[in-house]
């Protein structure tokens, strides 16, 4: 067990495959311009753990640009409670970032607040940190990130095989730039990402904000061509899967694929967005089982296949009317209770497990 900052990092810069660094409860101030240097690989059978003994018990406060900066394999963050603390929200940027030979990352169980992007995650010299996992993470800002910096809570770039499962992402606001700001995106020419049974809300305790939230998607604004996998993005994601997600109060697209080859999105529920989007001729997507307070759209030549779904028609909602919307106790105060029978599917296929684990 660890219980300075000292002695976290150099736990850290010592680990061998196996260890399990246990931080004792309390609160720890770690500041300086130096992130934490995770640089001693695990091993498949034998990761390397950070933890606490339970949610709750440890909070790491960062006043620094980056928290931990992962390059090495198979290293697991567990029950840890993370705050990013500058004045400045420009100062506090990641609170991991992945890069390079980091592959097999995990977090899990996390509380994670106040940060331009909670995960960073991006090749380094021809490396790429694929097959990670983000799940059962409570990931948040106290307030809208006053920063002409991206915003994107989880902004994987270039990475394959990520899975974002089991995990609240709420209130990424960007209040600076071009007030335009992702929950979680998958770009760069990765492929196979999955998302799957999360709650997005764009903007649940700071409605009425400018600018523009999108909850999920492959492809987000694009990539620059040195950012990506294939030296050119001919798609930005490819083979990418949405399933069993809630995205709610987003001031733009609840879900929104650019450039995003072969993708699937099913049985999930979207409220209070503008719906879903398949853009440009290299997007094509499988779009079936949705329950979609919005439209469904493809444009600029995406590919749509839509099957099943559950969605507004554009008439009704330039009339005000959102049927959908009256399917709930009330939608507004996320009492997602139906008041009437469950609407069901004309066929049964899918998923494994819908958002309550079911």
């Amino acid at each position: 067990m660890v219980g300075s900052n000292r002695e976290l990092t150099h736990a850290i810069d010592t680990a061998e495959p196996g260890d399990v660094i246990t931080i004792a409860p309390g609160t720890y101030r770690i500041k300086g311009s130096n992130s934490i240097q995770v640089r001693r690989p695990g091993r498949p059978d034998a990761p390397i753990s950070v933890r606490a003994a339970a949610p709750g018990a440890v909070t790491l406060e960062l006043e620094m640009l980056e928290g931990f900066h992962v390059h090495a394999p198979y290293w697991l963050f567990e029950n840890l409670t993370i705050i990013g603390v500058c004045k400045n929200h420009s100062a506090c940027e990641h609170a991991f970032h992945v890069v390079g030979e980091g592959h097999h990352f995990v977090a899990r169980n996390n509380t994670i607040i106040d940060f331009n992007a909670h995960f960073k995650v991006n090749g380094a010299h021809a490396h790429f940190p694929d097959h990670g996992r983000i799940e059962w993470n409570s990931l948040v800002n106290s307030s809208p990130r006053s920063t002409d910096n991206p915003v994107t809570v989880i902004d994987i770039v270039a990475a394959s095989d990520w899975s974002i499962t089991d995990n609240l992402i709420a209130d990424f606001i960007k209040d600076g730039g071009d007030q335009t700001s992702y929950g979680v995106f998958a770009k760069g020419a990765g492929e196979r990402t999955r998302m799957e049974r999360n709650v997005v809300l764009c903007e649940f305790r700071f409605a009425g904000r400018q600018g523009r939230r999108v909850g999920m998607s492959f492809g987000g604004g694009g990539s620059n061509s040195s950012a990506c996998r294939d030296g050119r993005c001919i798609v930005e994601q490819a083979g990418g899967v949405m399933d069993a997600n809630l995205i709610a109060y987003c001031a733009d697209q609840g879900i929104y694929l650019n450039k995003a080859a072969t993708s699937t999105i099913t049985h999930n529920s979207l409220i209070d967005t503008g719906g879903i989007n398949v853009r440009f001729p290299e997007s094509s997507a499988d779009v079936s089982g949705n329950l979609v307070d919005g439209v469904i759209v493809a444009r600029d030549g995406g590919l749509l296949r839509a099957e099943d779904n559950i969605v507004t028609a554009n008439a009704w909602l330039y009339l005000g009317r959102h049927p959908v919307r009256d399917l709930m106790a009330n939608w507004a105060a996320l009492d997602l209770a139906w008041q009437t029978e469950p609407p069901r599917r004309s066929h049964a296929a899918g998923s494994k497990q819908d958002l309550c684990g079911t």
